[in-house]
This record gives structure tokens, sequence and C-alpha cells, in this order.
């Protein structure tokens, strides 16, 4: 069997081309920029990457960028000053709480905290009912992650058939973390198709090898790099790899100086090779289309102001 890689270049790369062209445009109309805020913390193991990448994409796109580094020891009520600050500036459209927070941080709080009008991930609750409820036709933009998955299967030629079993297979901090719970439940309620079944399973569990082997589509989100065994894997098993894992950092060939990251997700791309009909790999460009869509809906947000 050929296993399909799907990566997001060309799917991110035409986002971000749209989003540029857009914001010129509304450069020449109304003589600003959007503004967009990110909050990120010191102590998550690929800060030092992620809030770079984040900043330098969304200042390449035509955004005034707005950032502010935490450190661990960051109280609830600091950070709710600064997320209140950012909700009453005018020229901040969007607000972008880097995840994860520091353990003794409540997601859900923090995120409640963000003006739904700025909050551009899907993550406020009010967004992630309404993704739940479609027909209360409150959401603000739509959830990044999934919208991310249907842009690059669908520019990949990938069709979600019916009647599949679907596995999430997680660490026991992403079920027992209200957040990260919610956007999975949420995610898979727009991307699972409706006559599919959907189990949730965690890497902690006895039952692990049992449900990851019935497995048609296998979403996996663990902190443990390329922790899924091949010999689990059912033939023709659709892979879908969420979580970044931060393995190793090696020195730049070309700049001694400088360090480059090695990161892996939660399944070894290789050995599922020839076994899985497609893979979306980590790294491979999924956390690089969700960012792009994130600037999108930074966008609507901007329009959304006048």
């Amino acid at each position: 069997m050929d296993t399909k890689i799907i990566k997001g270049d060309f799917v991110k790369d035409r986002i971000f081309i749209e989003v540029k062209t857009e914001i010129a445009s509304l450069y020449e109309k109304y003589k600003k920029l959007p503004g967009i805020a990110f909050i990120g913390f010191s102590n998550v193991p690929l800060s030092k990457y992620n809030i770079p990448f984040h900043v330098q994409l969304a200042q390449a796109a035509g955004f005034n960028v707005f950032k502010e580094i935490k450190d661990e020891n960051t109280t609830e009520e600091e950070l709710f000053n600064l997320i209140d600050t950012l909700n009453h500036d005018d020229t901040i459209h969007a607000i972008v709480i880097l995840q994860p927070l520091p353990l003794h941080l409540n997601p859900i709080r923090i995120i409640n905290r963000v003006n739904p009008e700025k909050e551009v991930e899907g993550f406020h609750p009010q967004n992630m009912l309404s993704t739940l409820i479609p027909d209360i036709q409150t959401e603000k933009y739509p959830m990044c992650l999934p919208s991310a998955l249907f842009e690059m299967l669908k520019d990949a030629g990938m069709q979600l058939k019916s009647d599949q079993e679907w596995v999430f297979a997680m660490d026991e901090e992403f079920i027992s973390n209200t957040l990260t719970h919610m956007v999975v439940r949420s995610a898979a309620s727009k991307v699972v198709p409706h006559d599919c079944s959907v189990s949730y399973i965690t890497k902690e569990s006895s039952h692990l090898i049992e449900y990851v082997k019935k497995a048609d589509i296998l979403v996996v989100v663990t902190k443990s790099p390329e922790y899924i065994q091949a010999e689990w894997l059912k033939p023709g098993v659709g892979i879908i790899d969420i979580y970044s894992n931060l393995v190793k950092e090696i020195q730049s060939k070309e700049d001694p100086g400088k360090l480059i990251p090695i990161i892996r997700g939660g399944i070894n791309v290789e050995t599922a090779m020839n076994i899985a009909a497609f893979i979306l790999p980590i790294p491979g460009g999924l956390m690089s289309v969700v960012l792009t869509i994130l600037l999108r809906n930074a966008v609507q947000a901007f329009k959304n102001s006048f």
C-alpha cells in the first residue's frame, strides 16, 4: 500500500497570499492595519520557536504585532490585567493566548476573559458552543484546527468516508484539561462525518492498543514522541498527528551558532509507511495552516471593527 503524506505547504501559502492581499486592500481603503497580540509563556519547550514563527508570519502578512512573553509564575490576576488592556485597545483586533498555559492557570477562565470579538481561534466558550450547536449561529470565527484539516484534506483530494471508526488517542492531561478536551470534541463535531463512531482513549489506558487496532482514522495527541507503534495500526488507517514535541536541538551545518529544532509527533512516519493510507505528519504543515487560518480570522475581526 502506498501511503500518502499530506503536507500543508501549498494550503498555507495560498491562504497567506489571500490574507496579505486583503490586508493591503483594506489599508488602501481605511489607511489602517489590523493589530494582533500574541501572549506566550517562556516555560513551554517550543515557545522560543513558535512565538517568533507566529510573530514573523503575522508581520509578513501586514499585521501590526504586539507580543508579550510571560514566565511560568504569572498569576491569573496579572494575565487578566494584560488581557483587559488588550480588550480595550482599539488598535488590537485579535488576541491569541498560545497554549499550553502553566498548570496553575485555568485555560477556560483565561480564554473566557478575552473579548469574543477578538478571540480568533474559536476557543472562547461562545464560539465553541456555536461549533457544537450550529443552529444557535453565534460563532464569531471558524475553529482553526478543524478548518485546517478540512482545507488540507480537500487540497490532497481526500474524502472522509461514512461509517468509519475514529479513535482519538490522547494523553490523560489533554482529556482532563477542560479547554483541550472541549477543543478536541468541538473539532471532532466539525470534521467527523455524522454516521461515524468516535472513541476517546487515553494513552495510559490498558485498552489503548485494542482501540488503535480498530481505528479507520487515528488522531494522535501526545507529548510522547513516536509513541504509537506500527504493529498497532490497522492496514489502510488514516493518521492525523496533532501535537508537536521538541525532541532535541542540533547545530546548523550552515551556521554553527544557530540551533535547529528536531520536532516529532506521536507517530514515527517511516515505520507507518505502507501501512497507513494517509498521514498528516508532525512536522509537516498542519500547525502552519492553523496559523494562516488564524490570521484569516484576525482579518475578519479587523473588518468587524468598522
